[in-house]
């Protein structure tokens, strides 16, 4: 490739190559002359080259080697023309020694050696000068290339006289007179001047002979065999004339008609690659036509509109696009003004800044309607000069787009003022924490609700880590938050009572806190959005009114005191009197209704009591089996005992609870199996280790409940609509004191249950002290316990 990365043609890369085969060669044989090794050797009669002629050899060969470089420095320069100057120097000497007869006898002349034909010294001189001559320019290169052939002339002239003497010598002379080149002389400087040619073979003679055109295509085949052709027949006649094959009068006549038949061979040859190239020629209009027919189906086909216009602005060219975005036809638009269509203009002298870049215009439909378009200009020449493409683009959907989507952003900023709004006035914290960033942005009720961060830094997740509490003081780990929980699982967290612990004064500030995952733009989870509610206010109502319960609850206990002593007095008396059974049996419902309302104010302030986290637990490792079988036996009546099943797992479970507090529960699900389920129907209790936990089930095979009674079942003074009369007797709040001992133990409790399928209350709790190691042997549940 040349500087400017085009492929250089097949022929210049030759001629290239032949340069650098002629540098390595002419050296070589100018060596091996000085050696003694030569074509002709020491036969008699030949002339001899001289050792200041291979010299010359070698000096003109490094000349044309250095001069190869694509880029030679200064150095290699002056290296190159000192050579060169050195060899056109050995040949002036030696045309000079010869012109004026100088003989070597003696002194500086018989240092330089025997006199050489003056045709070799000629050949010297010309092509050290041609050498000398940098090829930068035209007037130098044409120089050059004049003293190059000049000096091939001599050579050839010299390489003739050596090989076609014969053919006009009377008798068998021997080939050359005493005067002329040598063989390997003439060669070395004929292959020489070649190289020298082929130096910048894209400039002078080289350039027209390696040129791809019909002028270098007929002298790339016809300038060889011109030169060397001759010289070739002569020496084979004259070879078979010195071995008798031929008289001595034939090789004229024979080289005469020879040179002939190769001219008339020359003429068909150029016929020949005439016809050759007329054929490629063909070739390459019918795959012109065959492009240019390709292209112009494909600038039809083109969903683009495209124009083309002259330097006068008128259209050229319309492709069917065009056609149908304008509503013209193609006849009706070919030489009219692209005004017609881009009212706005298009000066060709802007093409040049706008190539290759859209810019807006607006178009005018046949039916007066417009278009908002977008263009890009590009000059194209062709056989009328300069013309412009424009290539269009319909953007009118766009531009009504954008008009949509401005609106649209409007309104979001609209919306998102007022949610800003929202949030940052509404009376709950609320935090979005992006938990891939890091980062956690908070309102100002929750700033104040969770207090200032230390040294003013700005909020990272994870902040207020170490203020977070469990409602027992238990601090939260980073993936217990359930900001972590909602992001890893997908789903709503909460909602979950926690304590914040501000380090001013350390108080405690109870929060109910609910997560929620925010779905990303590509159906990930973009953040968690976490709402915290003060649940201060609650928590002081709540106190006030255990406090009112536990006080009403107090006070009423002295007259129900009073009402069953004395009704117990009455009965007794009335019992003395035998003929007052009526008055003994209204004595017994007082009493009755005395230890129901009792019991309701029992539970009441059971139920206070543990709510103001005043329960205390006595705890210690319990033998579900043995613990199960005592409360059958304590809290069942022996007529209702051969209802209840019981199956404990083997190993027997073992629990870390209060026998007390948990035989209550127990009680109350019992009492609960009994009252709803059939009294032909066996209520089974179970006992078995699931997940390190101990799990205690009661299935009765009841009517069941519905799901929205299973989900408010443990609810304070929620009872269900069954219908039955016990039902009305209670206050609601058997179970959700249940679930308060539960949960107080570390535990949790929950029912399943299906309308006709029957009902099982579960609970689980925990089977060893915490920080204790697991025990060895624990058994899976079940079918049963699948749910």
């Amino acid at each position: 490739m040349d500087r400017t990365w085009r492929p250089k043609p097949r022929s210049q890369a030759v001629a290239r190559a032949l340069a650098w085969v002629t540098a390595t060669i002419v050296p070589l044989m100018g060596i091996l002359g000085l050696a003694g090794l030569t074509l002709t050797g020491s036969a008699p009669g030949l002339p001899v080259t001289t050792p200041r002629t291979h010299v010359a050899l070698i000096l003109g060969g490094l000349s044309l080697g250095a001069r190869l470089r694509p880029r030679p420095s200064k150095a290699r320069r002056w290296l190159s023309e000192a050579l060169a100057a050195s060899m056109a120097l050995i040949g002036s000497v030696g045309l000079v020694q010869d012109l004026l007869g100088l003989e070597p006898t003696a002194g500086v002349l018989a240092t330089l050696g025997a006199r050489s034909s003056p045709l070799t010294g000629t050949s010297l001189l010309l092509l050290g000068l041609a050498l000398l001559l940098p090829a930068r320019d035209t007037g130098r290169v044409t120089a050059r290339d004049g003293l190059t052939l000049a000096g091939m002339l001599v050579a050839l002239l010299g390489l003739n006289g050596l090989l076609l003497g014969p053919l006009v010598a009377e008798g068998r002379a021997p080939f050359p007179i005493e005067r002329s080149m040598g063989l390997n002389s003439s060669l070395a400087l004929l292959l020489l001047g070649v190289g020298g040619l082929c130096v910048r073979p894209d400039r002078g003679f080289a350039g027209r002979i390696t040129r791809d055109s019909l002028g270098g295509f007929l002298a790339r085949r016809l300038v060889p065999v011109a030169m060397l052709g001759p010289t070739a027949v002569g020496a084979v006649l004259v070879v078979l004339s010195a071995e008798g094959l031929l008289r001595h009068e034939a090789p004229l006549p024979i080289f005469a008609t020879l040179l002939s038949a190769a001219g008339v061979m020359l003429v068909l040859l150029s016929a020949r690659a005439l016809d050759v190239l007329e054929l490629g020629q063909q070739r390459a209009t019918a795959a012109l036509a065959a492009s240019e027919a390709r292209y112009r189906g494909l600038l039809e086909t083109t969903p683009t509109p495209l124009l083309m216009v002259d330097a006068q602005g008128r259209l050229r060219f319309v492709n069917t696009e065009a056609e149908r975005l304008f509503g013209h036809s193609r006849d009706a638009l070919l030489g009219r003004e692209v005004r017609v269509l881009l009212p706005g203009g298009l000066l060709h002298e802007d093409a040049g800044e706008d190539e290759d870049r859209e810019r807006p215009l607006e178009g005018i439909r046949a039916d007066g309607g417009r278009v908002h378009l977008e263009a890009r200009l590009r000059r194209v020449s062709g056989p009328e000069g300069m013309n412009l493409l424009i290539t269009l683009r319909d953007v009118t959907e766009r531009e009504h787009f954008i008009a949509r989507l401005e609106k649209a952003r409007e309104e979001a900023e609209v919306q998102r003022g007022l949610l800003q709004a929202v949030v940052n006035h509404a009376p709950v914290g609320v935090l979005f924490i992006d938990p891939e960033r890091g980062t956690m942005v908070a309102n100002r009720f929750a700033e104040v609700m969770l207090g200032p961060c230390a040294g003013g830094t700005p909020r990272q997740r994870g902040t207020y880590l170490n203020r977070v509490r469990y409602p027992d003081g238990r601090p939260l780990t980073f993936d217990e938050l359930p900001s972590t929980r909602a992001f890893k699982t997908g789903r709503v967290v909460g909602p979950l009572e926690v304590l914040v612990v501000h380090r001013e004064d350390g108080k405690t500030l109870p929060v109910l806190i609910t997560a929620a995952p925010v779905p990303g733009p590509h159906g990930g989870i973009r953040g968690v959005v976490v709402t915290g509610q003060d649940l201060t206010p609650r928590k002081e109502l709540e106190r006030l009114r255990e406090e009112y319960v536990s006080l009403i609850s107090h006070d009423l206990r002295t007259p129900l005191q009073g009402i069953t002593l004395r009704a117990s007095l009455l009965r007794r008396q009335l019992r003395e009197q035998h003929h007052l059974p009526r008055e003994v049996m209204l004595t017994e419902a007082i009493l009755r209704d005395v230890e129901w309302m009792s019991g309701m104010i029992e539970e009441m302030l059971e139920g206070s009591r543990m709510e103001s986290r005043g329960l205390t637990l006595r705890r210690k490792s319990v033998d579900l089996a043995r613990f199960l079988e005592e409360v059958l036996e304590r809290d069942v009546p022996p007529t209702l005992r051969e209802r209840f099943r019981l199956e404990v797992s083997t190993p027997p479970p073992l629990a870390w609870l209060d026998a007390a507090r948990v035989e209550r529960v127990m009680a109350n699900l019992l009492t609960n199996a009994v009252k709803y389920g059939p009294e032909d129907r066996p209520v089974l209790v179970r006992a078995f280790m699931r997940d390190d936990e101990a799990v205690v089930s009661v299935r009765d095979e009841g009517p069941g409940l519905s799901p929205e009674e299973a989900e408010h079942l443990f609810d304070k003074y929620y009872r269900t609509r069954q219908g039955s009369a016990a039902d009305t007797q209670g206050l609601g709040l058997g179970l959700y004191i249940s679930r308060l001992i539960v949960e107080a133990h570390g535990g949790r409790i929950w029912v399943e249950s299906q309308r006709g399928q029957g009902t099982t209350f579960s609970f689980a709790l925990p089977p060893r002290p915490p920080g204790d190691e697991a025990p060895s042997v624990t058994e899976r549940p079940g079918p049963e316990d699948a749910a």
